[in-house]
């Protein structure tokens, strides 16, 4: 149970799955669901790892049972050396947004075959919500009709974008951020980064994906962002030179920054004294936008940026620069009309 020592939020779900697992109670298709980075891909790779063990490990704590993989057998060698032959891994290939049927396909072929060095196959599937309507319907036959000593293992960073079939024939696990100050704790064990509390403000309390933020240098581009936003409301900066710096990075941060704006906005309206901000670095502007516009602009502003996020996820190819630009201008907009009453 590494994971659940290195990740101790999660060790509640770690003993409930390791016990089902002794008991022989394991359903055949399991499925963690939770923001991302929390540890769901994590803890399922090494509960993969358990599962194919030829001697898991099992440690008793008063009436709890929990263990994990040996790490000496033939079986976990070859997992940690990731040539296992009794394991699937599927995610989106490199450079792509969505699982393809044909990486479904592949999945069926794999669990009609006999395991080779264990006594059982895994398949790890995830961002589940990642797989588009022909690979999800091809993923069911699997899930429906599932074969003996096969576990499907998913992860899913959004369940309510699963098809409700496939939600309904695993069972189902939910992992939550620790609370903030273990969080905060938790990163300042582990990296050396500073700011750490508006680090993990903008991972929004998960702690993996605050490391990950950190080592993709998104915090200095976030913190860049909310300083150009200051410079184009007081007319310091000109759209044109904000739109070249911002053209390299994630497009998909600055829609998430703009949604958690939008957030805020609505959260002030109505609310003197709001101190939870998830953009704090504008907070006096989104205090502003909420106090004096109408519900229904920040509702239309919030749909305009859900629709963007969905066109992120599909597998078009969205003009990103329009899509940043129409946000940039409808946020000062909203600005504009606030300031004038």
């Amino acid at each position: 149970m590494k994971v659940a020592t290195a990740l101790p939020w999660t060790a509640d779900l770690w003993l409930r799955l390791f016990h089902q697992f002794q008991k022989s109670r394991l359903g055949h298709a399991q499925l963690l669901v939770g923001q991302e980075g929390v540890g769901k891909r994590v803890l399922l790779r090494e509960f993969a790892q358990t599962l194919l063990c030829l001697s898991p490990t099992s440690q008793f704590d008063g009436d709890n049972v929990a263990g994990g993989p040996c790490g000496q057998c033939a079986s976990c060698h070859l997992f940690e050396a990731g040539s296992h032959p009794d394991i699937l891994m599927v995610e989106p290939e490199e450079g792509a947004k969505q699982i393809k049927i044909e990486q479904i396909r592949k999945v069926t072929d794999f669990v009609n075959t006999t395991p080779q060095q264990s006594d059982r196959k895994v398949v790890l599937l995830g961002p589940a919500e990642a797989m588009n309507i022909n690979a999800s319907n091809a993923l069911l036959k699997s899930l429906e009709e599932p074969v003996a000593n096969v576990t499907l293992l998913l992860y899913s960073h959004l369940p309510s974008a699963l098809l409700a079939t496939i939600r309904s024939r695993c069972q189902q696990h939910a992992i939550s951020p620790p609370n903030w100050a273990e969080g905060l704790t938790w990163l300042q064990r582990n990296s050396d980064q500073t700011n750490l509390d508006s680090l993990l403000r903008l991972a929004k309390g998960a702690p993996l994906k605050a490391l990950s933020l950190a080592e993709q240098e998104a915090h200095v581009q976030y913190m860049q962002f909310c300083q150009d936003m200051k410079d184009l409301i007081t007319g310091k900066a000109a759209w044109i030179s904000v739109s070249t710096k911002w053209k390299n990075w994630e497009v998909q941060w600055l829609v998430e920054w703009f949604y958690e704006l939008a957030l805020d906005g609505q959260k002030s309206q109505g609310q003197a004294g709001v101190s939870s901000f998830s953009v704090q670095e504008l907070s006096d502007e989104s205090s502003r936008i909420g106090s004096v516009c109408s519900y229904q602009a920040l509702s239309a502003f919030t749909e305009k940026v859900v629709q963007c996020q969905s066109q992120l996820r599909s597998q078009g190819n969205p003009n990103s620069v329009m899509m940043i630009e129409t946000l940039v201008f409808d946020w000062l907009a909203l600005l504009r009309q606030a300031s004038a009453q």
